[in-house]
């Protein structure tokens, strides 16, 4: 295949041969792309974060990357760690990876209402969601249904460190969410005038890498093309890691300047 014919996937494109290998997800990910109800969350949510809030994407674009984040994430630490729902013995891997999927895909869709406890409103938002795409995927086993459930909505509510992730599946979705940081994401509200240090920290950020660990399970690698990329993986990609203490002993994470330095901010930048 020639780099021109790569070029031509979409970012769906890519979702869905990630998720190739797994019947569940890819149908759950048909589901959610033909929901009226969760587009228009998505398309809302968005709505608040740019349009009134000036922050990045949080719409569907977020949730595609975040969502295929999520699976190749979870893919390379299963080589060392089961998930929870896998040690518990209320599922499969394939399960877990549906759980992470519908986690990373829905995390955000509180955003409707507020930015504030959006955690909160999202799990009140996908509950009846998460309901109907499981009972299309588990028609005949409610108490399959039931357990899934309670696994995504847990995911969704620990993914912004407003509570502490207790199963593998939610500290993956919030790691993933946290890896959405490369300067793509920052572009519109950096362009828009919206220049902070995280704007500008994450205009910095040229692209993340889930790899292979050489002493742990898995090697988050952050490339980035000027030091105030620091502060991004400090802040977000970092604390997300830490606040779940079962992936922090399986995950190694590097800061890695590439190329030329480039400059991004101007003589000053107001933080205060």
């Amino acid at each position: 295949m020639t780099k021109q014919q790569k070029q031509r996937y979409t970012l769906k494109d890519r979702v869905r041969r990630t998720l190739k290998t797994n019947e569940l997800c890819k149908k759950a990910l048909d589901v959610l792309e033909k929901d009226d109800e969760v587009q228009v969350l998505l398309e809302d949510s968005n709505r608040m974060a740019i349009d009134r809030m000036g922050y990045s994407d949080h719409g569907h674009t977020h949730s595609l990357i975040v969502s295929m984040n999520g699976i190749l994430l979870l893919r390379q630490l299963s080589k060392g760690l089961q998930p929870s729902i896998v040690q518990e013995g209320t599922g499969t891997l394939e399960d877990a990876e549906l759980v992470v999927l519908l986690g990373c895909y829905l995390h955000d869709i509180g955003m409707v209402v507020a930015r504030t406890n959006h955690d909160i409103f999202t799990v009140a938002l996908a509950n009846q969601i998460v309901d109907r795409i499981l009972s299309k995927i588990y028609p005949n086993d409610r108490r399959k249904q039931v357990h899934m459930r309670g696994h995504v909505l847990h995911a969704i509510y620990s993914h912004d460190i407003a509570a502490p992730p207790l199963t593998v599946e939610a500290g993956i979705v919030g790691i993933a969410d946290a890896l959405d940081m490369t300067k793509g994401r920052a572009r519109i509200p950096f362009e828009a005038g919206s220049v902070n240090i995280h704007s500008a920290s994450a205009m910095a950020i040229d692209r993340v890498k889930i790899k292979k660990g050489e002493t742990k399970t898995v090697r988050i690698e952050v490339l980035m093309s000027n030091t105030s990329g620091i502060f991004q993986i400090q802040e977000l990609l970092e604390k997300k890691i830490r606040s779940s203490p079962e992936l922090l002993s399986h995950i190694e994470l590097y800061a890695i300047m590439h190329g030329e330095e480039e400059k991004i901010l101007g003589e000053e930048l107001r933080v205060l």
